[in-house]
């Protein structure tokens, strides 16, 4: 939902009080409304973290990488593949209830990966063999398709999670926005901080299952046998090696200003790539290839 305050206030002289007071309104309510989607998301909800167990089972998935926001997208691909379909008796869309049912396997949470480059395992756990055949049988659809498909191009793969001692905290969800803001920025570090308390170190596994209809998630950090929930992949320190040199704004934001996109496009003259190589210089972000660089 937008209001477009330059419409509304159009035909008004500028800096008159009535147009003031409009401002001051229309700021009021959108302001109330933002704080509202953030609380309903579990801004104020607390963290209380227990030990509890993972259940663990045939873990039917797609590994990914991509931002972890993306996790959501990926689960409700999941669903169209098992011909869930979320949908009301008016045939409006409506929200998904596939807790304990999917899950997303979260491998790298130290924040030594770039954003866009973090991977996760998202998919199904359950023993019920139809389900997991519809899952693999779109695996031929998979083969037939490119890089540019990417992730419908992921085939399904099956493994084994171990069911092991873990800590548990459930959180409100809207799988919105904000959701994804405070899984970053809220949960994660709480179970970081927890993890390491109980003498964790390293990166640590996160594995969530969410029912939007409910409006929860269940989150999960394994304390055992970590690196079964990699499902053959390098260890987060190791996958980390090839970002070593990687910049904080690279990182946090997920760019490679050392490569441009447009290595040939130009503007007036002004070659794109060009530009890029001074915003990194700008940031501070180092180069990656020897020699000057001139602008």
């Amino acid at each position: 939902m937008s209001l477009n305050y330059h419409e509304l206030t159009m035909n008004e002289p500028r800096d008159s009080p009535a147009k003031r007071k409009q401002h001051i309104v229309i700021c009021t309510i959108m302001g109330v409304m933002f704080l509202h989607s953030g609380i309903m998301a579990g801004l104020f909800h607390p963290m209380s973290i227990e030990k509890g167990e993972f259940p663990g089972g045939e873990f039917t998935h797609k590994f990914l990488t991509r931002d972890y926001a993306a996790s959501s997208g990926t689960q409700r691909a999941i669903e169209a593949d098992l011909g869930i379909e979320n949908t009301d008796k008016m045939g409006w869309d409506a929200p998904s209830d596939s807790a304990d049912l999917l899950f997303s396997v979260f491998l790298d949470n130290d924040g030594s990966i770039p954003g866009g480059m973090t991977r996760y395992a998202s998919g199904m756990i359950t023993e019920d063999k139809e389900k997991k055949r519809m899952l693999l049988d779109t695996n031929s659809k998979a083969e037939e398709m490119t890089a540019k498909d990417y992730p419908k191009n992921v085939k399904y793969d099956v493994a084994i999670l171990p069911k092991v001692n873990a800590a548990t905290v459930l959180h409100p969800t809207t799988g919105g926005v904000w959701s994804a803001l405070l899984q970053q920025y809220k949960i994660f570090p709480a179970l970081k901080k927890y993890y390491e308390e109980l003498g964790g170190s390293g990166s640590f596994v996160m594995i969530s299952t969410c029912s939007e209809k409910q409006g929860m998630c269940m989150y999960y950090v394994p304390l055992s046998e970590k690196e079964a929930f990699y499902i053959g992949n390098e260890l987060t320190e190791e996958y980390a090696v090839q970002y070593a040199g990687a910049s904080f704004m690279e990182k946090f934001l997920g760019l490679d200003f050392n490569d441009s996109p447009l290595p040939s496009f130009g503007i007036g003259g002004t070659k794109v790539s060009n530009v890029f190589k001074g915003i990194k210089k700008l940031l501070g972000i180092s180069s990656k290839t020897s020699g000057k660089e001139e602008l």
